[in-house]
């Protein structure tokens, strides 16, 4: 039985593969570099025969389906490319999911809630009662082939992932470039009025492989994978101004643009119910982890 991580080399893939492996799994990663390396095969998900060329010298039966473009500004400032890799590229890889008889399991987005009404606690019949209502390219979601076509696939809604391996960039998450901004002596550019569960990257990898070994595959499900903390914004720059020692008049902070989601308040009750799954490590903790990294990775 043979696992294949797709963006393999992301943030999340390059921490999901060593999980894989650590509990012994069989696992071929896939990603666009050009690397030659024991396991890992170049693939770009948009060219359908290079990647069942994988397929077939693997027998792949699992794919982790990670490439995407990521992050709700590069959505709406390269809509194109995200609807080519994350809608074309996911249509090819559910193809031949039911060709080769494989599981999928793919990344989505907390951004498809981002259109619905209210600060509701979100779970994931929301988007069955109300509709998706994505307000980017960012956050399309693709069912036709688990609806019609009989594909064997679980979608992960992400809440918020941080820690170690995010390199800080305009593109990347609040929590990766405030802690950045915080050791370097920068501003911390703070949304009034938001709140975030934030969920550290090894609960979010736990919740992937949760999913593979104990998920039941009657139907399509979505999972929303995060933690049960929701957290103000200005808290959490706040506390991480605490933790790296930086001066508090870094912070500033302004209103969000329209498109921001104000409050994120997510159930994650489904994933530990059905997985027996859920987050373990507290902001603060991750927090400190994410410090420690960026000192030692970044030289700060």
């Amino acid at each position: 039985m043979a696992v294949l991580v797709t963006g393999a080399l992301g943030v999340i893939g390059q921490r999901l593969t060593k999980k894989l492996r650590e509990r012994g799994y069989d696992t071929v990663v896939s990603d666009v570099r050009i690397l030659k390396q024991d396991g890992y095969r170049r693939g770009d998900i948009t060219q359908y025969v290079e990647m069942d060329r994988i397929f077939k010298e693997f027998k792949v039966e699992h794919v982790f389906h990670l490439a995407g473009e990521v992050g709700r500004v590069n959505g709406e400032e390269f809509p194109r490319r995200a609807v080519d890799i994350n809608v074309s590229g996911t249509i090819n890889l559910a193809q031949l999911c039911l060709e080769h008889g494989a599981k999928l399991y793919f990344a989505s987005t907390s951004e498809v809630y981002s259109g619905l009404p209210g600060h509701e606690k979100l779970t994931e019949e929301l988007v069955d009662v109300h509709g998706y209502a994505p307000t980017n390219a960012y956050g399309i979601s693709l069912r036709h082939f688990t609806d019609y076509m009989e594909l064997k696939a679980l979608s992960f809604r992400f809440f918020m992932c941080y820690g170690e391996g995010e390199y800080p960039n305009p593109y990347r998450s609040a929590m990766t470039n405030f802690i950045h901004a915080a050791l370097t002596g920068k501003q911390l550019n703070v949304h009034r009025g938001t709140a975030r569960s934030w969920c550290y990257i090894d609960d979010i990898v736990a919740g992937c492989i949760a999913a593979m070994e104990k998920a039941p595959f009657q139907r399509y499900e979505a999972y929303n994978i995060g933690r049960d903390e929701l957290r103000p914004t200005e808290e959490v720059a706040a506390l991480i101004v605490k933790l790296t020692g930086a001066d508090p008049k870094q912070l500033v902070f302004s209103n969000p643009d329209r498109l921001v989601y104000p409050v994120k308040d997510a159930s994650f009750a489904k994933a530990k119910g059905d997985l027996g799954w859920e987050s373990t490590i507290p902001l603060e903790e991750g927090i400190e982890r994410t410090i420690a990294w960026q000192r030692k990775e970044l030289r700060l």
